[in-house]
């Protein structure tokens, strides 16, 4: 039986088992434990970091539908007006053009008011 076992330079028979010396396997598994502490809270830091990002997408999403709908009406609500413009101009006889200068000298003249 020690025929199949290995020998080291010398032609000693090794033991089957590796042993060390107990402070040596204490100083590693010391090392360990804080390498294992440290990626436990890298890991910890990594999923709150992770939690974080998750809430961020969901308030931005809901924002960005709140301005969607807000552009929405905004939009017919410009274009109910600009239609009540148009049919202004056509019965008064005065061109689109004429208002829309006259709509800019009124709001320069509020803008210079105010400053």
């Amino acid at each position: 039986m020690a025929a199949n076992r290995r020998k080291d330079r010398n032609g000693d028979v090794l033991p089957l088992y590796e042993t060390k010396s107990t402070p040596h396997l204490d100083g590693l598994e010391s090392i360990n434990e804080n390498r294992i502490a440290n990626l436990t809270g890298k890991v910890q830091s990594l999923k709150s970091l992770t939690m974080n990002i998750g809430t961020e997408i969901t308030s931005s999403s809901k924002l960005m539908d709140t301005m969607n709908e807000s552009y929405y009406t905004t939009q017919n609500t410009l274009k109910g007006t600009m239609g009540r413009l148009k049919n202004v101009s056509k019965s008064s006889g005065i061109s689109i053009w004429t208002w829309l200068v006259f709509f800019c000298i009124v709001a320069l003249i509020f803008v210079l008011v105010r400053y």
